[in-house]
């Protein structure tokens, strides 16, 4: 994770001569987001851990409402690959988050709250939240990088699930 955090980086401040700031981040965007994660799953007294890959797609509305205050919504979609939990397919996530940020310029800082879904395609889904927090980096007027660490719980039926990921994001404003 700790790569992927210095990419991120490097890739927002190497660029940043050459970027323009965009005026609004009000508007819709949508894009794809690729990252690591550390899932915690706990079981009957045991607990079970694995770091893995995820990636997918985001979707969402941001709207500035006054003061640099920035509300917005996001749906996105995630696979998780895990080759040693005791699941027979990779897992799918599903989100909804409200977003509250702040506005910087070519910079929005915020967080999310919302539900989120888990299953694995056979009908097995379980409900839980998701938690992050992030920042989002204007590279002109229709493209914006960023980085969102975010937190994923789930209580299935004597089971806990814990999944913390450390996600790159690339998205189109339109």
């Amino acid at each position: 994770m700790q790569n992927l955090a210095g990419l991120v980086l490097f890739l927002m401040f190497a660029t940043a001569p050459a970027l323009s700031s965009a005026d609004t981040w009000t508007g819709f965007y949508a894009g794809g987001q690729i990252g690591r994660t550390d899932t915690e799953l706990t079981y009957f007294g045991r607990t079970m851990t694995e770091e893995s890959d995820t990636y997918g797609l985001l979707a969402g509305y941001n709207r500035i409402i006054g003061h640099g205050i920035v509300l917005g919504a996001e749906l996105n979609v995630d696979r998780l690959n895990y080759a040693q939990m005791p699941f027979e397919h990779d897992l799918m996530a599903r989100r909804i988050k409200a977003r509250l940020g702040y506005d910087l310029g070519s910079v929005i800082l915020y967080g999310t709250y919302g539900y989120s879904e888990i299953g694995d395609g056979t009908g097995n889904n379980e409900d839980g939240t998701a938690v992050s927090l992030g920042l989002d980096y204007r590279v002109n007027d229709v493209l914006s990088i960023g980085a969102e660490w975010l937190r994923d719980s789930y209580d299935f039926k004597g089971l806990d699930m814990e999944i913390s990921s450390l996600r790159m994001r690339l998205a189109f404003q339109f």
